[in-house]
C-alpha cells in the first residue's frame, strides 16, 4: 500500500459565513482581484483553469461554477431561518456555530490525474494552462462525495458544493449546516453536537470515523488511501501559517480553560472541606448542649445536601478538566508537528534511461571513437545531473520561504504578546480599582442593602429598574444585561450579577448627585 496516495478532509466549524468568503468559493471576482491574490506567495489562482471549475447542484448534476441566482451566503441565512436559528447577541463573545466548512481533497498526483489524465499542466505562477479539458472521473468522485454528504446530512442541508481545478490541487469546498432534533419538541434544528459531538473527545471519534466512511464508500474506488491527520497531507491550500495562528490561539484558550477548571476544582474542594468542618461543628455543639437535637438535624440535613451538590459539581468539573487537558495535550502535539520548519526533501522521481554505447567500435581509429562515446555519455549524464539540481534548488527555495514565514509569524506573535500583556495590566489595573469602589460601597449598610436586591433580582431573571434620582424608576438603563450566556458557570453568572448591581447602584448614587 503507497501510504503517500491519501484522500485528504478537513472541516472547520464556523459562526458565520461571509461575501468574501461565498465569492472565493464561487470565483465571484474580477482579474484585478486575482492578481491581487496571487501576490500572496501561498496563493495560486489559474486564470486559464478557471473555466474547468464546477459545482454540484441541489439536483445532484454537474453544473458550471456560480451558476445559483442567490449567491452562497443568501442561500446559507435562508436555511438558518427555515431552521429558525437566531445567533446571540452582535456583541457577544460567543457564538454558536451555524454550519460546516469542509475542504476534501487528496494526494497532488492523484487529484491531477482524476482531473486532467495524462495531459501536461504547468503548475508555474502564470502559466498558460487554456488547452487543458476536464476529465470526466474528476466529475464522477465528486459526484460520489457529494452523495456521501447528502447521506450523512441531509441534501437539503448542503448550501454549496464547488470544485476547484485551478489551483495547485484539485479540491471541493462544501458548506454544510449541522441539523439535529430538539428532545422535546422533536423540531428540527442546527445543532453542531448532533453532528460533530458535544466534546473535543466525541469529536475526535467522530473525525476517525469519517474518515473511514469516506474511504469505504468513495476513497477506495479511486485509488486514495484512507486519510488520517494532518500528518502526511498536502495543507498548503489552509495556508499553513494561518492554520498555525489559529491551532495556537485554540491551544490558548484550551490552557485558559484547563487553568479555570482547575481553580473552580480547588475551590468545590474547599466548600466541601469547610462544610465537613461546620458538620464538625454543630456536632460538638451538640455534644455540648449549646443546641438541641431538631435545630441539629436540620442544620446537618442542610449542610449534607450543600456537600452533596458541591460534590456532584467537582465530579463534572473534573471531568471536564481531564477532557480540555487531552485536548490541549493533542493540540500541543500538533502545533509542535506543523511548527517544524526543516522539513526532508520529497523523494522526485525523474525519468530516464542510464547512458550507454549504441554503436560497435570500428576497426581503425577506436580511440577517437572511444572519446566521441565519452563526451556523449559525459553529456547526458551532465543533462541528468542538472535536472535532480534544479529540483532539490526549487526546494531548497520552498524552505528558506518557510524559514522566513515561520520567522514574520514569531515575530507578530511576540508583538502581539506584547500587546496582550499591556491590555491585561491595564485591565488587572482597572479591576483593582473598581473592586476598592465595590468594597467602599458595601460598606455602607443601605447601600448593601439596595445591591443585594438587585442581585438577587438579577439571578432570579427579574426586569430591574434602576431610580435615577428622585426615587422614581428608570427603566431606561444604559447598562447592557443579556441574563445568563449559555455556557456560563453558575458561580460566574452569580458574580457577575453582582458586580452588576453595584455598578448600577454606583450609577444611580452619581445621577442623584448631580441632580441636587
Amino acid at each position: 500500500m503507497n501510504t503517500d496516495i491519501k484522500q485528504a478532509m478537513h472541516v472547520e466549524a464556523g459562526k458565520s459565513f461571509g461575501t468574501a468568503e461565498a465569492n472565493e468559493n464561487e470565483r465571484h471576482w474580477n482579474d484585478d482581484k486575482i492578481d491581487r491574490k496571487n501576490q500572496d506567495p501561498t496563493n495560486h489562482y489559474d486564470k486559464t483553469r478557471m473555466k474547468l471549475n464546477f459545482e454540484i447542484g441541489p439536483d445532484g448534476k454537474v453544473h458550471p461554477l456560480g451558476y445559483q441566482e442567490k449567491s452562497l451566503e443568501v442561500r446559507l441565512q435562508e436555511r438558518l431561518t427555515e431552521l429558525g436559528w437566531k445567533p446571540f447577541k452582535p456583541d457577544s463573545k460567543i457564538q454558536p456555530n451555524c454550519c460546516a466548512k469542509f475542504i476534501f481533497g487528496g494526494n497532488h498526483d492523484r487529484t491531477l490525474e482524476m482531473a486532467f489524465g495524462t495531459q501536461t499542466v504547468n503548475l508555474d505562477k502564470g502559466a498558460d494552462n487554456s488547452h487543458l479539458q476536464r476529465c470526466p472521473e474528476i466529475e464522477q468522485w465528486a459526484k460520489d462525495v457529494y452523495d456521501w454528504c447528502a447521506k450523512r446530512y441531509g441534501q437539503e442541508n448542503i448550501i454549496g458544493f464547488q470544485v476547484h481545478l485551478d489551483e495547485s490541487s484539485p479540491h471541493i469546498h462544501a458548506l454544510i449546516v449541522p441539523v439535529g432534533q430538539r428532545a422535546k419538541s422533536g423540531r428540527e434544528c442546527v445543532m453542531w453536537s448532533a453532528k460533530f459531538g458535544k466534546s473535543r473527545y466525541e469529536y475526535g471519534h467522530i473525525l476517525r470515523e469519517m474518515h473511514t466512511s469516506l474511504y469505504e464508500e468513495v476513497g477506495s474506488k479511486y485509488g486514495l488511501e484512507r486519510g488520517d491527520s494532518i500528518e502526511g497531507r498536502n495543507v498548503s491550500h489552509l495556508g499553513k501559517r494561518d492554520y498555525i495562528r489559529k491551532l495556537s490561539k485554540d491551544a490558548k484558550q484550551a490552557e485558559k480553560a484547563v487553568k479555570g477548571l482547575q481553580t473552580m476544582t480547588r475551590r468545590l474542594e474547599a466548600q466541601i472541606f469547610r462544610s465537613q468542618s461546620q458538620l464538625e461543628e454543630i456536632e460538638k455543639s451538640l455534644a455540648s448542649g449549646k443546641i438541641v437535637l431538631q435545630e441539629y438535624e436540620i442544620q446537618k440535613t442542610r449542610i449534607q445536601k450543600q456537600i452533596s451538590e458541591y460534590q456532584s459539581k467537582l465530579e463534572d468539573k473534573a471531568c471536564k478538566l481531564q477532557e480540555k487537558e487531552q485536548e490541549l495535550e493533542q493540540m500541543t502535539k500538533n502545533i509542535d508537528h506543523l511548527g517544524r520548519v526543516a522539513q526532508p526533501f520529497r523523494n522526485h522521481k525523474i525519468d530516464f534511461e542510464p547512458p550507454r554505447i549504441t554503436g560497435k567500435p570500428p576497426i581503425f581509429g577506436v580511440d577517437k571513437w572511444i572519446e566521441e562515446q565519452n563526451r556523449s555519455i559525459a553529456s547526458r549524464f551532465v543533462k541528468i545531473v542538472r535536472q535532480i539540481e534544479e529540483l532539490y534548488l526549487k526546494d531548497a527555495e520552498q524552505q528558506i520561504q518557510a524559514v522566513q514565514n515561520n520567522a514574520l509569524l514569531d515575530y507578530r506573535e511576540f508583538k502581539w504578546l506584547q500587546q496582550e500583556y499591556a491590555r491585561l495590566t491595564a485591565l488587572n489595573k482597572n479591576q483593582t480599582e473598581q473592586m476598592q469602589t465595590f468594597l467602599d460601597q458595601l460598606a455602607e449598610p443601605s447601600v448593601r442593602e439596595r445591591i443585594f436586591s438587585i442581585a438577587d433580582a438579577l439571578i432570579g431573571g427579574q426586569p430591574v429598574a434602576v431610580s435615577s434620582g428622585g426615587g422614581g424608576g428608570n427603566a431606561d438603563s444604559d447598562l447592557r444585561w443579556d441574563g445568563k450566556r449559555p455556557d456560563e458557570e453558575e458561580e460566574s453568572y452569580r458574580f457577575r450579577c453582582m458586580t452588576t448591581a453595584i455598578t448600577m447602584v454606583i450609577k444611580s448614587k452619581k445621577s442623584r448627585t448631580r441632580s441636587r
